[in-house]
């Protein structure tokens, strides 16, 4: 999943995301930040994410678990 934390710090317009950073702590972390990381999950790893979903996210790594949960089901 070390490539999600590119495509995260790519979105956030930062240099490093590591899994342990808190989402809500980002400058750039809104609505359309959450928007962006919904279209990447679902055009990079073919994971639908609700905004329900995310809004229980605390740091990068619970994404990345989400992410990682769904891709090997499939």
């Amino acid at each position: 999943m070390d490539e999600l934390y590119t495509r995260l710090a790519e979105i956030l317009d930062i240099e490093e995301v590591r899994p342990d950073d808190v989402l809500r702590d980002f400058a750039d972390w809104d609505s359309l930040t959450v928007l962006s990381i919904l279209a990447m999950a679902d055009s990079a790893y073919g994971v639908t994410i609700t905004p329900e979903d995310i809004s229980k996210f605390i740091k990068a790594s619970d994404l990345a678990n989400f992410l990682a949960s769904r891709t090997s089901r499939k």
